[in-house]
């Protein structure tokens, strides 16, 4: 039987967490090392922190506070933002990260999947596919350039990035981030037909009705921001609601 995954999405800018919709207006949401405890202590499957400036400023990822997270959690940490090379992705597991996340550096350069799968395992490379629609085509996100990419294309890319090595997915839908719009389950499903890794699924969940609805559809790991930061959710209410649904969870 399938369990269901839970994955808090925490956004970090200069040593703290922010949150915005569709990639801007950011505001701040808190401190990282005690969000992060608190996710980890009521039950996350596993925690997504993302140094969302670290790319576009060609800086070097905040290994500090990555490490001061790492002190209190308890679950598989993924560590995203700036990392081009096997220098630093071995920097953030030795700083307490289980899992490297890569995006735009993979797109400028995609044999940065093979490296890291080969020296890591394909197991701890989670690649970020940001996406947005046009036109009721599914496209590629730059958020360095904050354009859309006709090429590669989605299937294209998906394909390859899996050939490559990468082990997981982290599908993230630009349009509905932060709107509370409902997930995409539809470009999940897409995505699904194209690869067999695990697929995490980002953007747009409201409320907990949205979230049952799209585990229902068949995705199995739901990645939440605003839903936990702007709301009176927590992953207590969050996990008690989706197996009060008949959804099962990871224990």
């Amino acid at each position: 039987m399938t369990t269901n995954r839970i994955i808090p999405s925490l956004l970090l800018r200069d040593k703290r967490l922010v949150k915005g919709v569709r990639f801007a207006d950011y505001r701040d949401a808190g401190a990282p090392v005690t969000t992060c405890r608190a996710h980890s202590a009521q039950g996350a499957d596993e925690i997504s922190v993302v140094d969302i400036d670290a790319s576009r400023l060609s800086r070097e990822p905040d290994f500090e506070t990555l490490q001061a997270v790492s002190r209190d959690v308890q679950v598989p940490l993924t560590f995203s933002g700036g990392i081009d090379g096997v220098s630093r992705a071995r920097r953030a597991m030795e700083y307490g990260a289980d899992k490297i996340g890569i995006n735009s550096t993979a797109l400028e350069r995609p044999a940065l999947i093979e490296e890291l799968a080969h020296v890591f395992g394909a197991q701890a490379v989670v690649l970020g596919v940001d996406f947005v629609r046009r036109n009721g085509k599914i496209l590629l996100y730059d958020h360095r350039s904050g354009k859309a990419l006709e090429t590669p294309g989605f299937a294209e890319w998906l394909r390859a990035a899996t050939e490559r090595g990468a082990g997981e997915i982290r599908l993230v839908a630009v349009d509905r981030e932060g709107t509370r719009e409902g997930l995409d389950t539809e470009a999940w499903q897409e995505a699904r037909a194209l690869t067999g890794v695990p697929i995490i699924l980002e953007g747009g969940a409201g409320n907990l009705n949205q979230v049952a609805e799209a585990m229902k559809a068949g995705v199995d790991s739901v990645s939440l921001g605003t839903l936990l930061v702007f709301s009176d959710n927590n992953l207590l209410k969050v996990r008690r609601f989706l197996e009060g649904a008949g959804l099962p969870m990871r224990p």
